[in-house]
């Protein structure tokens, strides 16, 4: 059992879960009879078996993180609509099998509950997100919706009474979420390449796929990256000598650079300057040489590929339109719209289908397309009390005391909540459950940081 527990702490274990992923994930084609992909089920389901044995044989739920993080990002099939249940089936059977998992995991260790941390700002909008089904006709998408933000409440309850967490392992983790999601927006771009052999070189590189990544569209990809973008930084001032970190991290910026995604540049843009701040101020001489370098390669790159670099510029520029409302791609009637649910329903909100409410096509629970709206909107003022409970929170705790490993999960969450002004972020699932999972492994963490701060920079205490 100990040979086992070692190699669930190892970095072939982590990346022998997200291999699964992203090859499971690569199958998209439909499997006629089946509404969802064969293998992509087959590797779903490969997942949950692993997440499962783990959860039944360890009292630490630690070694799971690697595969929930894996449900978040493996679903190859789009547009399921929430409505019709017909075609829910597997997701449902999927999650209730994954779902015997803590079943088992409560009946043969009998982990005491912990009120953690973070509970009441979780609860608070969990309640928030069923209330407005008390006065809102019933629907079962809207159920479904809602229920999520309880299931976020009890996955809390769930990790923060289980877990021991371990810092070192969860930035491991991260870096490799960030070449995952990294390696689907370049599979993205070639599956574009293939499918139009009629344009030049260049514009086949940007012109993308014509679906979707399936647990979300061309936008969502960079708020996680974003998100696990400083992993790298926890890395390089653990090996200051080392080059390898500085060249993967060039990968991220440029996938999502390829995008074009208008959000998806900004926060991380916003991860990378308090990247370099960081660097600047806390860093020691070496990190600060090796950063100039990659600075000074990023130009380098962008000098070699000028022709697909001035192409893209245009393509970026006809993408901003002519007027403020293609700028803003339709969003400043979205947030008007958001205004006057709030205004009809100011106290709770008019519902996660309250979007239904107005003409817009193809619209979907998560629309408002902004915090602040979609919060007002859906969950009134006491959704918007619910949430800054949640940043206060979340601020206290990772500004006390604050060390190294907290500086890096400010500078992805502030990145990504900067992101959250102009699109779905805060509640969009994958988010949720990856905070949750996040700020559950920081507050349990029995090791609060590898480092120490010396003359105002900080070194690795292994170090001494």
């Amino acid at each position: 059992m100990k040979k086992l527990e070692s190699f669930l702490n190892s970095g072939i274990y982590i990346f022998l879960i997200f291999s699964i992923t992203f090859i499971s994930w690569s199958f998209y084609h439909e499997t006629p009879p089946y509404v969802f992909n064969l293998y992509n089920m087959i590797g779903i389901f490969t997942l949950v078996t692993i997440n499962t044995i783990v959860l039944v044989l360890f009292k630490n739920t630690m070694y799971t993180i690697p595969t929930i993080l894996s449900f978040l990002f493996v679903i190859s099939k789009a547009g399921l609509p929430l409505d019709d249940i017909s075609l829910l089936k597997f997701p449902l059977f999927a999650f209730a099998v994954f779902l015997i998992g803590p079943i088992a995991h409560f009946i043969r260790f009998k982990p005491k509950f912990v009120q953690g941390k973070f509970l009441l700002g979780f609860g608070l909008i969990g309640l928030a997100y069923l209330i407005p089904l008390i006065y809102l006709p019933f629907e079962f998408q809207g159920l479904l919706v809602s229920v999520a933000g309880i299931t976020f409440v009890g996955f809390y309850i769930f990790f923060v009474s289980t877990i021991k967490g371990n810092l070192n392992y969860l930035f491991k983790i991260l870096i490799f979420v960030n070449l995952l999601l990294t390696l689907e927006v370049f599979f993205y771009m070639y599956q574009g390449y293939l499918i139009h052999p009629e344009l030049d070189l260049y514009h086949r590189i940007l012109v993308g796929w014509t679906g979707s990544f399936g647990w979300g569209n061309l936008n969502y990809p960079p708020i996680y990256i974003a998100l696990t973008m400083p992993s790298y930084l926890y890395f390089i001032f653990k090996k200051p000598n080392s080059y390898l970190l500085w060249l993967l991290m060039i990968l991220p910026i440029t996938a999502v650079f390829i995008t074009q995604s208008r959000g998806g540049m900004l926060d991380v843009l916003v991860s990378l300057l308090g990247m370099f701040l960081f660097l600047i101020i806390k860093g020691n001489k070496k990190h600060l040489t090796h950063g100039f370098i990659f600075l000074f390669a990023m130009l380098i790159i962008f000098y070699l590929g000028r022709d697909i670099a001035f192409l893209w510029w245009e393509e970026f520029l006809r993408s901003l339109g002519n007027n403020i409302d293609s700028l803003t791609t339709g969003r400043l009637y979205i947030y008007e719209q958001g205004w006057l649910i709030f205004k009809q329903y100011p106290i709770f909100g008019g519902g996660w289908l309250s979007i239904k409410s107005f003409p817009f096509e193809n619209p979907t629970v998560f629309m408002f397309h902004s915090t602040i709206i979609q919060t007002i909107a859906t969950m009134g003022l006491f959704g918007v009390a619910a949430l800054l409970t949640h940043y206060y929170q979340i601020g206290t705790f990772m500004f006390k005391k604050i060390n190294l490993e907290k500086s890096l999960f400010i500078i992805g969450y502030v990145a990504t909540q900067v992101h959250g002004l102009i699109d779905n972020v805060q509640y969009a699932i994958p988010y949720s459950v990856m905070l949750v999972l996040l700020l559950s492994i920081y507050e349990t963490a029995e090791k609060e940081s590898s480092f120490e701060m010396i003359n105002h920079r900080y070194h690795l205490i292994e170090d001494k």
